[in-house]
């Protein structure tokens, strides 16, 4: 049986004053037939578990909290692999699925005006806690879960290495505002628009390398393979996030007829107000280094013109 993906979705659209409509709409989405791989030469008994203790750091929200559940395969099976590519139902539950609600306002007033704007509030909930009591192997990868979006269902970012201590996942409601409006200036025929939107700032993660010295008085034997530390994320995903992304682009544009021909010559302004909004976030940490250093910002202000005829 192949993974199954549905949605469901439902608006409905009213005019509330003249010329003014309101759309509210409903999304749901949900996974279905998961599939995961069951190592067949590592059983319940052949892994060790230990825990963490968060560094006592107030940047980190549990900071001094313990995190258990985690595991490590004992060494005379960490290398080896006999995979068995299977229903997840086969072990138990498992589960994934999104809903959002948007709310869109448009207006057409009279004298070329024209104005929409709105949001939307998403959220993704996703669990394997079942699975990964019968697949410990399960826990040596770490996902962080990014913005759910529009629909509800979020991208993903793998690290190998690692183990993971979250199964049960809720990304809690991810919010989006958008705006946009343009006026065409009788006679002169000037257009003058401009769009708006805002959000949610970026999942963050706090993926602490935990030595083995630390590791081995609570696992009772050092580290399978020999290594020398562990990742570890150390917030709970969908607890944490960046600051919102804001931006505001406007657009300047003259429309030419000449000959039954019309050229819209405009320039457009990105990024009008320069804002330096964070993208994207250092998540690995250091009690000393440089954690949740910004990475990579909004682009900055920057300008394009562009011609468009219409024949």
């Amino acid at each position: 049986m192949r993974p199954g993906d549905w949605q469901f979705a439902a608006s409905v659209q009213q005019q509330v004053l003249p010329r003014i409509s309101v759309e509210v709409g409903y999304t749901r989405r949900w996974l279905t037939h998961f599939v995961v791989t069951d190592n067949l030469a590592q059983g319940l008994n052949d892994f060790g578990s230990f825990y963490v203790v968060a560094p006592q750091d107030s940047r980190l929200p549990n900071a001094g909290q313990t995190i258990s559940g985690l595991f490590n395969p004992n060494q005379n099976v960490a290398s080896v692999t006999n995979n068995l590519q299977t229903l997840a139902s086969v072990y138990g539950d498992q589960y994934h699925y999104s809903h959002a609600v948007n709310l869109n306002v448009s207006a057409r007033p009279r004298l070329g005006v024209v104005f929409q704007g709105g949001f939307n509030f998403g959220k993704s909930v996703s669990d394997d806690c079942a699975i990964r009591t019968q697949l410990p192997e399960l826990n040596a990868q770490a996902t962080v879960w990014g913005n759910p979006g529009t629909a509800g269902i979020g991208t993903s970012v793998t690290t190998i290495n690692s183990t993971n201590p979250w199964c049960h996942v809720d990304t809690g409601f991810i919010k989006r505002y958008t705006g946009l409006g343009s006026w065409t200036i009788p006679r002169v025929d000037v257009q003058i628009a401009g769009t708006f939107r805002s959000d949610q700032g970026g999942p963050l993660a706090a993926l602490y390398a935990v030595p083995n010295a630390v590791i081995q008085p609570i696992l009772g034997r050092p580290l399978s393979n020999s290594a020398p530390n562990v990742t570890v994320n150390l917030i709970q995903p969908g607890t944490l996030y960046g600051d919102r992304v804001n931006e505001v682009d406007v657009r300047f544009a003259k429309i030419v007829r000449v000959r039954g021909i019309r050229t819209n010559i405009g320039v457009d302004i990105y990024n009008i107000l320069n804002s330096a909004d964070v993208l994207t976030y250092n998540q690995n940490y250091n009690p000393t280094g440089n954690w949740l250093v910004p990475t990579s910002v909004i682009q900055p202000r920057f300008l394009k013109f562009s011609a468009t005829i219409d024949f």
